[in-house]
């Protein structure tokens, strides 16, 4: 297209822009030139807020101005806020405001001019702590109830060494508080500070707690407490560290990385310090506390020393009578054995005798009636004589036999005697070994004796009653439980039904 005539004749319109298109080209224009966050000083003119918490302003020097946002999300973090006719550092980003077409910095954060430096600085190590995850908050520690010895930082010039030890001493005079002289401002205070935890805290004994104090005052007097080496050092300490440095609005890196902060040195060792009259009082309250437990577990246990006595008791009667009745037994098989053997012996002596007798008896008929034939046949006197040393041959040959049989006889008596003996020592071993067995059966079947298989035994605590499926506390209702030994008290937080799972 090309215009003919006037002073634009000679140029050539190559494109035409639309008032968006434009001002999105400037938008563009100004991001690329401006990339990131910029840093912009100047005075705070024009405050106004909004309704939706927005603050809009203006941000002037002596030669040019630039509107400026500062938006509700961004001022949640940040403490400080402009005051018309403040002179701020500001930090944000360039942006544009297309429905009117105008530039503006979009501010996230805001100091007070000629003290950037420091908000830089610390800005720049709170980021680089923060990235390392040096600042999260479960790398806390957890201060002592009960600390053995304090270790307090601080300067001995200061008006808060003795407030702390004035507070330490009316709450718990009996904690030890070590003072470790530092220079809490200037140049070499860090230095100090830093020497002081790598150094002569770790040489304290029975140390439990560290506080590093100071009170308040400007950006550059607590600027050593920003120092990146100290921020590190307090990390490494064994004992955890308690900040009171500057007042609640000072917040510095050393209050950042401590394991607890407070706003003032006296909060400090009212934190650190427990009252003596609580524990006084605690330590009463647990004293009638054990006392009460000692006393109920000695009457507990006198009970159950005095049931266990009587049901031992009665094991030496039961033993006793179970003797008694082996004995009895023993001796009517014993007396029985020995009738026996006696009728035994007596009636082969009868029947010896008898046949003793008998013999005798038809020894001398025959000799009768060997006199008769001789007188009467007048037979030769060498034949009765051969006929008596005959019959006194068949009387030694028959003697001997019988007293053998007696013997033999005599002997299967004794062996019986000695059967019925280890007949009657194996029965008894045997009712002495069933007596033991059922005696351990019967301790086994005790429900104490699953306490030593690693099991525990309910009890309700106000009845002392055992629980079972038919007598089941209710929820929140405390119970006991017995192990070997001991008596744990419990809470019951829920009751819920349990099938058992059976074996495929």
């Amino acid at each position: 297209m090309r215009l003919e005539g006037g002073i634009f004749s000679d140029l050539e319109i190559r494109s035409v822009y639309t008032v968006s298109e434009l001002t999105d080209g400037i938008r563009l224009a100004l991001e690329t030139s401006f990339p990131g966050f910029v840093h912009v000083e100047g005075e705070i003119s024009n405050v106004r807020e909004s309704a939706s918490g927005h603050v809009y302003f203006t941000l002037k020097d002596a030669a040019a101005q630039i509107r400026g946002v500062f938006f509700k999300g961004h001022r949640r973090s940040d403490r400080f806020l402009p005051e018309e006719g403040t002179k701020v550092l500001a930090h944000g980003r360039i942006g544009m405001y297309q429905p009117r077409g105008e530039y503006q910095l979009i501010v996230h954060s805001m100091e007070p001019a000629g003290l950037g430096k420091f908000f830089l600085e610390f800005r720049r190590v709170r980021s680089k702590l923060e990235a390392e995850g040096l600042l999260d908050p479960s790398r806390k520690r957890v201060l002592p109830l009960y600390p053995r010895k304090v270790a307090l930082i601080t300067s001995l010039s200061g008006a808060v060494l003795w407030d702390f030890i004035r507070i330490s001493g009316l709450r718990s005079p009996a904690i030890p508080v070590v003072i470790v002289p530092v220079a809490v401002q200037g140049e070499r205070a860090a230095s100090e500070i830093v020497e002081a935890l790598s150094n002569r805290i770790p040489r304290i004994k029975d140390l439990d707690c560290v506080v590093l104090a100071r009170g308040g005052g400007s950006v550059e007097d607590l600027w050593p407490f920003n120092d990146e080496l100290l921020a590190r050092e307090m990390i490494r300490c064994s004992v955890p560290i308690v900040s009171a440095v500057g007042h609640e609005t000072n917040v510095t890196i050393a209050d950042l990385v401590a394991d607890f902060r407070v706003a003032t040195p006296s909060e400090a060792a009212e934190k650190v310090f427990p009252r003596s009259s609580e524990l006084l009082g605690g330590v009463r309250s647990g004293r009638l506390d054990i006392e009460r437990n000692l006393q109920r577990q000695t009457l507990r246990l006198s009970q159950m020393l005095v049931s266990d006595r009587e049901r031992l008791l009665r094991w030496p009667e039961i033993l006793y009578r179970n003797h008694q009745t082996l004995d009895r037994v023993g001796l009517e098989v014993s007396s029985n054995l020995r009738a026996r053997v006696s009728r035994e012996l007596l009636g082969w002596e009868r029947t010896v005798n008898r046949m003793g007798k008998s013999m005798g008896d038809f020894l001398s008929g025959r000799r009768l009636v060997a006199q008769k034939l001789s007188g009467a046949l007048r037979s030769p006197y060498s034949s009765l004589l051969l006929r008596r040393k005959r019959w006194e041959r068949l009387y030694q040959r028959f003697s001997p036999v019988l007293k053998d049989h007696l013997r033999r006889r005599e002997s299967q008596l004794n062996e019986s005697e000695n059967a019925l003996s280890r007949t009657f020592s194996s029965f008894f071993s045997k009712s002495q070994w069933q007596l033991e067995q059922n005696r351990e059966k019967l301790m086994r079947a005790t429900p104490f004796s699953a306490l030593e298989k690693g099991f525990a035994i309910l009890f309700h605590s106000d009845t002392r009653k055992l629980v079972s499926p038919a007598n089941l506390p209710v929820e929140g209702e405390n119970v006991l439980a017995r192990i070997p030994g001991f008596e744990v008290a419990l809470k019951v937080i829920s009751i819920q039904p349990y099938e058992e799972k059976k074996a495929d």
